[in-house]
């Protein structure tokens, strides 16, 4: 127990400890499953190393093994230690299917599943939103167990074998999201239910047949109503909840994220504490800026409060920092896969996506994971590590003048914010420039030292440089 206890306790601080880390916007990806290259994305066949059409990812922050979901192949890939893998590695195990080449859909013995979104929590248990059959599976110890291993929960369903949709407390229609919550607390969004439901204590809870806890964008369990109010929802596609217990949901039809601040303790018709993607609550366009969103499927909160946006439609992922105490229709602060908030254009490179789906996932090294749907890949965006690089123009060692002008150059790939310096002790000043830069200091008699440090726009600073000159 000691040694599990410390485990976990071990992976949310690997969590919260890298979570601050920054990707810069328009970044490459650094690694790619499912295919063997940044510029191939056709139809896979159906293989261990294949990602055909997949659809969420996910991770185990202690072992580092990645979870794959590839809902038209029917099955759950699990990866090695992902800092171990290359391009096009293969999967060491599968779930929901026999072996490494069927994809036949059959949920008759537990098996075969059509996974949209996959949580994988502190518990070691595997979430499965099994949305084709109409259900949430959980396998326990998911890091571990050998292929064609059987669910040990199921939710949504009164056994393994049914897969009826339903509109009740004990039955699902089209589960598409799910997160469990510190908790203990499963939440569940259904897109054709217009819904998300609330499960308290799945740790305790036998499954079968289980009733939902509570119910948020409905006034009952037998209501599936769609609207774009402060209490509505249409095709909710992704939930995610952040630390202190505030519930994000991808109202993807309304073109909106909604944030509720107290869900955890309330049911039915409950206002929304904020939206993003649109100015507020009765609005439901879509749209290509930094404001808006077209089809927004999934949603990612990190431990540091940043939201990741999975932009469905504008081929993107929208970053928004310090998301809880946003207002209604803030602008995002990052993206990925587009090269600025205009632009929208799918494609098969290191920099874009074609159709990203329900859930992007942000390691323990605060690498961003998504899943590239239709360029059937999965692909890795790391946080810059890169220092910028800083380059003087050396001045005369010994000079009689008081006044000297020191230049200089810097580069980084993503681009310098601000270059500054101080002259002995004294308090660092900003240069004029950046990636050429200059400025001038009154020397004092005698030996001056001069430190000059470049910042990327990351916040990464370079190694200082020390400039001596004796002034006569």
């Amino acid at each position: 127990m000691k040694s599990t206890i410390t485990h976990l306790l071990t992976g949310l601080a690997l969590i919260t400890a890298a979570s601050a880390k920054t990707i810069p916007n328009n970044a490459a990806a650094d690694l790619v499953l499912g295919q063997v290259n940044f510029t191939t994305g056709g139809l896979s066949a159906v293989t261990a190393s294949s990602c055909n059409q997949a659809t969420a990812v996910t991770m185990d922050p202690i072992s580092g093994k990645l979870f794959v979901a590839q809902r038209d192949s029917n099955r759950i890939l699990r990866f090695a230690n992902a800092a171990a893998l290359q391009n096009g590695a293969p999967a060491e195990a599968v779930f929901g299917q026999p072996n490494f080449t069927t994809a036949t859909l059959n949920p008759v013995a537990n098996l075969k599943v059509g996974p949209s979104a996959l949580f994988f929590d502190r518990f070691k248990r595997l979430w499965v939103a099994d949305a084709t059959n109409h259900r949430v599976l959980m396998f326990s110890a998911a890091d571990v167990r050998d292929s064609e291993s059987h669910p040990d929960k199921v939710f949504g369903q009164p056994d393994f074998t049914t897969t009826s949709p339903g509109l009740s407390a004990t039955k699902m229609s089209s589960p598409t999201g799910l997160w469990v919550d510190k908790d203990d607390r499963l939440w569940v969004t259904e897109q054709t239910n217009q819904r998300i439901l609330r499960f308290d204590s799945v740790s305790n809870n036998p499954a079968v047949n289980s009733a939902a806890d509570g119910v948020i964008g409905q006034p009952d369990f037998t209501t599936n109503s769609h609207g774009s109010s402060q209490n509505a929802l249409s095709t909710p596609s992704s939930v995610t909840v952040s630390a202190s217990g505030q519930l994000y949901v991808a109202d993807l039809s309304n073109n909106r994220v909604l944030r509720f601040d107290n869900a955890a303790s309330s049911s039915g018709l409950v206002n929304a504490s904020a939206v993003l993607g649109q100015a507020n609550f009765t609005a439901n366009s879509s749209g290509t800026s930094a404001t808006q969103f077209n089809n927004p499927a999934g949603v990612f909160i990190t431990p540091d409060d940043s939201l990741w946006v999975t932009d469905y439609g504008n081929n993107r992922l929208l970053r928004f920092n310090n998301a809880s105490p946003k207002p209604n229709g803030p602008a995002a602060d990052g993206l990925l896969g587009q090269p600025d908030f205009t632009t929208k254009t799918p494609g098969t490179t290191s920099q874009k996506l074609n159709t990203p789906f329900y859930a992007a996932f942000v390691d323990a090294k605060g690498s961003l994971w998504t899943a590239d749907y239709v360029n059937n890949r999965v692909l890795r965006f790391s946080p810059d590590a890169t220092p910028p690089l800083l380059a003087v123009t050396p001045p005369a060692k010994v000079i009689k003048k008081p006044v000297v002008t020191i230049k200089g150059t810097a580069t980084d790939t993503y681009g310098i914010s601000k270059v500054k310096y101080r002259i002995g002790k004294g308090p660092f000043k900003l240069a004029t420039g950046t990636t050429a830069w200059r400025f001038k200091v009154k020397l004092k008699k005698g030996k001056n030292v001069i430190t000059i440090i470049a910042t990327d726009v990351d916040g990464i600073s370079s190694p200082s440089k020390t400039i001596r000159i004796t002034r006569k």
